[in-house]
Formats: structure tokens, sequence, C-alpha cells
């Protein structure tokens, strides 16, 4: 075991553990009780679980609150500890070939397969039924998610939070041009029109209506796929067509897509956004921890835009999972620290810092930023943000960055007058079926 490197890596969170009653040494468990209604039963011995993770998914201040603090009072004899996968050298292949595997990993929907591709997808759902936790209580998006990720019929993993999108929008913009307030549950297409509106130069100013993002984004917000069941493109096909026409609707035109907004690059367009030159973005956290540091912009946030044939819906689960994995020997004491993680007090409290709960609890969603200091005493709309369900997607094996980036390429393309929407596809399917072709042939 590499000690040192422990020390070198991650953060020690002082908390504290439980095993169960009747826990062998080496961390396995008993059977569990013939009155299987009866709540197990939690011993005082300390017990040690290896948390690894990317530092973006929670900072060091946000592991002491979300974890660290609550675990200490509900179970004071664990402890965790965390690896920081981003740093070089501790990657999860690099910790699992170094014999240094974690109890709990947590990552987004593409750690699942990697977790499987590792044989350490392990199946959570008998800890669920033993700890009575009521699944009941989360959107059920979110469930759906893991497994589809999972390519499981059982749950790898549990979520944590979600990074949900929204329409955010300069009221001093509106204001000045004299144009009305987005609202809740607007179309892309009535938004697209409000930002036309905007769209002008005044007194040698540019101002931009909207910036949507990338086309993927509503892409998943339909379940629209770029290869089928057979990894086979179907980029050509009038689906993408009509996603490709209906981001030059609220996009590509005059005066809002000139270069170099010609490109899909949000930190460009938030900057804009900032400088009051762009009227409304469809931004996420990253957007509003900005605004915590932008006090003289006059903004307020909506609804996410919804596509006219899927209303209620935002774009796609973006959720950090917590999955134990299955060479664990402390398995039941990690569960109960996810366990505390899915607390109604600690997803309240994260929901109030900013941070969108996987619960379906009302109250939970209407408290949505009320504990963030910079906004104390504002009436901003920052409810609508969890409000609309996230979609589910069933990812095709071969999607992934570089198949997105496929998609990307090719609405630049249209972007930069370089193709014709149905040339840019045709490319994009080519693309596609060339890039899943070398991929299957790496794997024979």
């Amino acid at each position: 075991m590499r000690h040192g490197l422990w020390k070198q890596s991650g953060i020690l969170l002082a908390t504290a553990a439980i095993a169960l009653s009747g826990c062998s040494s080496s961390g396995g468990t008993t059977k569990p009780a013939e009155d299987s209604s009866a709540p197990p039963k939690i011993s005082n011995e300390p017990v040690t679980i290896k948390l690894a993770g990317s530092r973006g998914i929670f900072s060091d201040e946000e592991l002491k609150l979300y974890i660290t603090d609550p675990l200490a009072k509900k179970y004071p004899n664990i402890t965790v500890q965390y690896i920081n996968t981003s740093e070089k050298g501790f990657g999860l292949n690099e910790l699992v070939t170094a014999g240094d595997i974690p109890d709990i990993v947590m990552g987004y929907g593409g750690t699942l397969p990697q977790l499987k591709d590792l044989n350490l997808l392990y199946n959570m759902d008998p800890l669920i039924k033993k700890y009575n936790l009521d699944l009941n209580r989360i959107i059920p998006e979110f469930l759906d998610y893991i497994k589809v990720n999972g390519r499981s019929d059982y749950l790898g993993g549990l979520p944590a939070y979600n990074n949900a999108f929204a329409l955010f929008y300069n009221k001093g913009l509106f204001d000045k041009f004299a144009v009305p307030y987005p609202k809740d549950g607007m179309t892309w297409e009535e938004v697209g029109d409000l930002g036309k509106k905007i769209t002008r130069s005044f007194d040698g100013i540019q101002y931009r209506g909207f910036f949507p993002d990338g086309v993927a984004r509503m892409a998943a917000q339909i379940n629209l796929y770029q290869m089928d069941k057979d990894n086979k493109s179907i980029m050509a096909t009038e689906p993408w067509k009509k996603a490709f026409e209906l981001w030059d609707n609220v996009y590509n035109y005059p005066g809002n897509s000139d270069e170099p907004f010609n490109t899909i690059n949000f930190g460009n367009n938030q900057t804009a956004f900032l400088k009051g030159e762009l009227a409304m973005i469809t931004g996420y956290s990253s957007t509003l921890n900005a605004l915590r540091k932008a006090p003289d912009v006059n903004w307020d946030v909506v609804t996410y835009p919804q596509h006219k044939d899927k209303m209620g819906y935002g774009t796609g689960v973006d959720t950090p999972n917590f999955s134990i994995t299955s060479s664990s020997k402390n398995k039941d004491a990690a569960f109960l620290v996810i366990e505390t993680l899915l607390s109604d007090d600690v997803q309240l409290n994260m929901a109030k810092n900013g941070k969108v709960s996987v619960l379906s609890n009302d109250t939970v969603k209407k408290e949505f930023g009320k504990s963030i200091p910079e906004f104390a005493g504002k009436n901003y709309n920052l409810s609508s943000i969890p409000k609309l369900k996230p979609s589910v997607n069933q990812p095709p094996i071969y999607t992934g960055g570089d198949t997105n980036k496929i998609v990307i390429d090719a609405y630049e393309s249209v972007l930069k007058k370089q193709a014709d929407i149905n040339t840019a596809l045709r490319l994009a399917d080519e693309q596609m079926n060339t890039l899943v072709q070398s991929k299957i042939k790496l794997e024979k």
C-alpha cells in the first residue's frame, strides 16, 4: 500500500466510521438478521473510507461542508480519506494498477462504464434495501441515468447533485431597448425571437441577443443520438437537420454570430454577458458563481429554453455519482457516507448554497440559492433553475468527447459559412462512421 501516496494526494477529512455489528477484521459482514425490518446495528469500530474523485466535483470547503461535518455528527467513527484523481499519477486506472483501490469513486456518467471495465462496478441495491434508503425521494431520472451509463439493471452508484442549466438574462439590456423580459416556460423559438429584438449596434457597441451554447445540449434535451443501436451514424438525417436549423434560427444571424462569436465558446460568451454586451446565455453553476463576483450586473434567471416537442424538460442529466467499488472491504461504512450526503439536511444545505439537489422535495427546490451571501436581499428567480425535469439519454457505446467534437465542428462550419447544413451533416456522418469503425478495429 502506498501510504505516502495518500498523504501527498489527498486531504484527510476528519470524520468517522461505522461498521456493521459482527464485521470481521477484514471488513466483511455477517449475514443479515432474520428480522429484516429491524434497523441494522452499527458498531463504534473505527474505519477509514477512501474517497477518490476529481477536485472539480467538490472543493475542499464543500467536502468539509457536505461530507466531513455532517458525517462527524452522525457517525463519529468514520474517517474519509480523499484522493484527487485530477492529480498526475492518481487517475483511477493508475490507482488500480498500484493496488490502491478506493472504497468510493465519485465521477460523472463516463466513470460508470470505466468502473465496469475494471470489474469494480458494484451492485448497491442490497445495501440500499438493507439501510432502507427511500429511492422515491430522489428524482427518478437521476437513477435512470446511473443504470443507463453503467449499462446495468441495478444501481452502481447514487447521485450527489445536478449541474442544471437555465436561461440567465441581463435586465439592463432589456430595459435599455424596451424589450419584455424572458419568463419561465419559454421555448427555444420564443427565446430566439427575444434575442433578435435585442441584437443591434448602438452607440458604437454591438449588442447581441442570445448564446444558446452548443447544439449538443438541445440534442440531449430531446434524446437525439449521434448513432443508432448498430453504431451507425445518423447525423445525416432529418432530426439532425431540424436541430441545426433550430440553432441557426436562434443563434446564427447577423450581429449575433459574427466573428469572434462564430464559434461555440462558452467562456467568451459568459464574459460578454458579464460585460453587458450579451442579453441572454444558457448557463449553469459556473455562470452563477461568476455573477457572485459581478455585483454591478442587473440580472435574473428563468427556466432553460424548452423544445416545443418535449415541454417540461431541461437538458440532459449532468450529475456526479458516488459508487462503492466491488473490491471495498468496508462497503457498509462507505454506504453510510453516501447516505449522509443524500440526507434531507445535507441536500437542503447544498441547494441553499447553489448546488441543485437530486431530491424531488419541492421545499428543497424552492430554497435553491438562498444562502448565497452575495445574493442576500435580492429577489432572483433562482428556484427556476431546478424546476424542469432532466432528460436521460441512452448513450451509444462509442459516444464520447471525440464524437461530440464532430458535432461541434459540423455546426461551427455552418457558423463560419464554410458549409451549408446539409453538407456539414453529410461530412459529420462520414467522419462519425470512420471514427467508430476505427475504434471497433482497435478492440478486435
